[in-house]
């Protein structure tokens, strides 16, 4: 048997289970909310992160932390919570963000610490925008907070789910406007999570299809990616930088290094299984307890009934 060479590196925080839109792929208004798993709203406390962070540290190498949600600029506390991540010496500080929140945050959370942010961005017309978010508020707001944490130094991915029947179309426009702004793209592949997991192959878009639709306008080329990567990268001609994300029809589950938390502190080992463990007070038992959750992972994503707005990406 081929001994198990997988190792936890990175670690994915849903800091609250809530979110201000309820977009199509995870969180649609026509299906139950998941109250089994998250019967109220909870925000992670502070105190609370420190503590599983520092469990954490003293048994595995973090060398990111990443926080997500729901929409994780709607936490109060969201500047300590990366303070008291950088004060724990992890190097890279991560965020992904639907891009709606107050002035002023971007740089408070820069410096506060965090060194990368990451944007969803579905639709570049307002028409596709509000029906796949089910929200009315101007995108242009999103495009200007990419481009502003763009100018404040941070590092900036953009994040684009692809439906059939909703966004297809705007592939090719996604991703001139953020190569022409010198920001890499990465286009997911509709992921079964959540209320949405039977219902699934209606709105499936493959990363083939994606190729073969960035093909009809550019020639591109496979770019140099970590290992450690959920996304293949590409470059076109023009140096315009794009990522696919095809946990289904590509699986790079084998690669995976990535352990995740909840608002609760409970800990999950894989996407695909929504089995939680509680990290243990006691050090001693730390150990077991994380080679469980290793053994959650699968080969292959799956998914699971979790929804996306409570255990993030």
């Amino acid at each position: 048997m081929k001994e198990n060479t997988r190792k936890f590196e990175v670690l994915r925080v849903s800091i609250l289970s809530h979110c201000s839109f309820a977009c199509v792929y995870c969180a649609p208004k026509n299906k139950p909310d998941q109250t089994n798993f998250f019967p109220k709203i909870h925000f992670l406390s502070p105190e609370l992160l420190e503590t599983k962070i520092k469990t954490l540290t003293s048994h595995i190498h973090l060398k990111e932390v990443h926080l997500t949600g729901g929409e994780p600029t709607l936490h109060k506390n969201l500047v300590e919570l990366i303070q008291k991540l950088k004060e724990l010496n992890i190097k890279e500080v991560a965020i992904t963000s639907n891009g709606f929140f107050q002035d002023g945050l971007i740089q408070k959370m820069k410096q506060a610490g965090l060194t990368r942010m990451n944007f969803s961005l579905d639709s570049f017309s307002q028409s596709g925008f509000e029906r796949l978010s089910d929200r009315k508020l101007p995108v242009t707001i999103l495009l200007k907070r990419i481009l502003e944490a763009k100018t404040s130094g941070l590092e900036v991915k953009v994040n684009c789910t692809i439906l059939k029947g909703y966004n297809e179309s705007e592939i090719l426009d996604l991703l001139q406007w953020s190569g022409e702004n010198g920001i890499p793209i990465r286009f997911l592949e509709f992921m079964k999570m959540g209320p949405l997991q039977e219902e699934h192959s209606d709105c499936f878009y493959s990363a083939e299809e994606i190729r073969n639709t960035i093909l009809s306008r550019y020639n591109f080329q496979r770019y140099p990616t970590a290992t450690d990567s959920t996304a293949t990268y590409h470059i076109t001609d023009e140096g315009y930088i794009f990522g696919l994300i095809a946990n289904h029809t590509e699986p790079f589950c084998e690669g995976c290094n990535r352990l995740r938390m909840d608002s609760l502190g409970r800990i999950y080992g894989c996407l695909s299984d929504q089995t939680s463990f509680d990290l243990p007070s006691d050090p001693s038992k730390v150990p077991l307890v994380l080679q469980q959750a290793m053994e959650t992972k699968k080969m292959q994503f799956t998914g699971s009934e979790l929804s996306m707005k409570f255990i993030g990406g």
